[in-house]
């Protein structure tokens, strides 16, 4: 028997929260901003979102200043990391309480914060930016869409770049 995850597509309101968070993800940059990515329950993203941004890919990009937290102290080396106008990413359902404490003290240390996941949301306002796709299936964080995600960010911070108000 084989199962299959459905690709439900990015709706309207996903596009418009993707082009948002890249926008903002451009000024932080061009404000000096290092993005450190968290995903505790699922490592490799974190890995995957700090090569995508420190890895230019196309010619005449730059590669721009990124880093993958992982261990079993995410919140402690975060707390330590993390400068007034940095970036914070995670990727992990809502769920998840080491994530839930980093995206809680963020706004006291200025860390800009970009929570991405599926499955029941997190409470409004725990981020200042949520890229979620709403599918409770378990399996989603395998399927790509997070994936997905991150290249779009990549791809559409470095088009704000272009942006006269970046």
């Amino acid at each position: 028997m084989t199962t299959t995850a459905v690709d439900r597509g990015l709706g309207a309101d996903l596009t418009a929260d993707l082009a948002a968070t890249a926008f903002t993800l451009a000024r932080r940059f061009a404000a000096g901003a290092t993005m450190w990515s968290i995903a505790p329950g699922w490592e490799p993203h974190a890995l995957h979102i700090a090569v995508e941004f420190i890895h230019p890919v196309i010619v005449g990009k730059r590669a721009l200043p990124a880093v993958a937290i992982t261990g079993p102290d995410v919140v402690d080396v975060v707390r330590i990391s993390v400068r007034p106008g940095d970036i914070v990413i995670a990727v992990s359902g809502a769920d998840d309480p080491q994530v839930r404490s980093v995206m809680r003290r963020c706004p006291a240390w200025g860390a800009t914060t970009v929570w991405i996941g599926s499955g029941q949301r997190p409470q409004p306002g725990m981020a200042d930016h949520v890229l979620w796709l709403d599918d409770p299936d378990p399996r989603v964080p395998a399927t790509g869409g997070f994936v997905l995600f991150y290249h779009l960010l990549w791809e559409l911070t470095h088009v704000c770049f272009e942006h006269p108000a970046c």
